[in-house]
């Protein structure tokens, strides 16, 4: 038949012999040496790229290693800076802390150096303090023995002094300061002769000339002590008036010590409700309208208005009474 191959070989012998078919094997072989320079070809190109790929990787990991490195060397040193930065701190604030401790030390020597002192300067101001009382009480009692119209008049001008202190809101050791400071307003008259204190009628111009300089002469019998301060003020401005037509400075206002100026309302109440050897005393009230008709001329407004309150409230009556009547 056409097409297909025989599978067997009739001798005529009675035998047939099989026919091998040996072209398909042979050309598989064939083809097979053909291929196999090519596979190896292609085995060679995929050892060559895996070799490049793990070349690669390897070069990567040693960059990535070299960075890495190089990262943590610069944090090693780094690291360094900051140890090195810490000691140079720790040793400044262990030299701050020897200097504060010095620093304390010796401030604490200081203040109880200090303590010593003002305790020493507290001894003192007392002892001052005690001497200058006792200086204002012997000078109240050389006035009274010049003036027999002066004894009590000076202890109720003290104590209206210090109620108005007291009412304008004043500190107790300035009520204080201001109550004996203010029986030292004539102490003058230690200079002022007799027949002008004794007179007993209204001054002549010449004699109320010589009245008028017991201001200044005051304020010179007290001297410059520290303790006489406000005593002096209140001798030398007592007879000044706020709108300034007072002696011996023509003083106005404020420019008035705020003492003197206290001790003017008292000072005038007083002496117009007291008698003299030249008048009778006025009752309470005329002497209370005196005075507030003299607010903002001849007395401070405020001083006034304070003292007002103490008369309605009776303070001002209950002094006359428990210093007494008398001159």
């Amino acid at each position: 038949m056409d097409g297909e191959r025989p599978t067997a070989l009739h001798t005529g012998l009675s035998r047939t012999v099989e026919l091998a078919e040996l072209g398909p094997t042979l050309s598989a072989e064939s083809e097979t040496e053909t291929k196999a320079p090519e596979i190896f070809r292609q085995l060679l190109q995929q050892a060559i790229r895996v070799s490049e790929q793990a070349n690669a990787q390897a070069l990567r990991m040693a960059t990535d290693f070299a960075a890495v490195y190089a990262r943590e060397q610069h944090l090693a040193k780094d690291f360094e800076a900051k140890l090195e930065e810490l000691a140079l701190l720790e040793r400044q604030a262990t030299r701050y802390a020897e200097d504060l401790a010095t620093l304390l030390r010796l401030e604490r020597e200081r203040r109880l150096e200090l303590e010593r002192a003002l305790g020493a300067e507290q001894n003192t101001n007392v002892e001052l303090r005690r001497t200058g009382l006792q200086g204002v009480s012997h000078i109240v009692m050389a006035v009274s023995l010049k003036d027999m119209t002066t004894g009590q008049h000076l202890l109720r001008v003290r104590k209206y002094v210090e109620s108005i202190a007291a009412k304008l809101g004043l500190p107790p050791a300035t009520v204080e300061e201001f109550g004996y400071s203010s029986v030292l307003h004539d102490v003058g008259k230690i200079q002022t002769p007799d027949d002008i204190l004794g007179a007993p009628h209204e001054l002549s111009t010449d004699q109320f000339d010589v009245m008028k300089q017991h201001c200044i002469d005051g304020e010179a019998m007290l001297g410059d002590a520290k303790f006489f301060a406000t005593g002096r003020a209140v001798a030398r401005e007592h007879h000044e008036r706020w709108d300034g037509t007072g002696y011996p400075d023509r003083k106005q206002g404020r420019e008035i010590s705020l003492a003197a100026r206290i001790v003017a309302v008292a000072d005038v109440y007083d002496a117009l409700t007291s008698k003299r050897p030249y008048k009778e005393a006025w009752s309470a009230e005329r002497g209370l309208a005196s005075i507030e008709a003299g607010s903002g001329k001849q007395f401070d407004p405020g001083v006034v208005v304070a003292f007002v309150s103490l008369y309605r409230e009776g303070a001002i009556e209950h002094i006359r009474t428990e210093v007494g009547d008398q001159p």
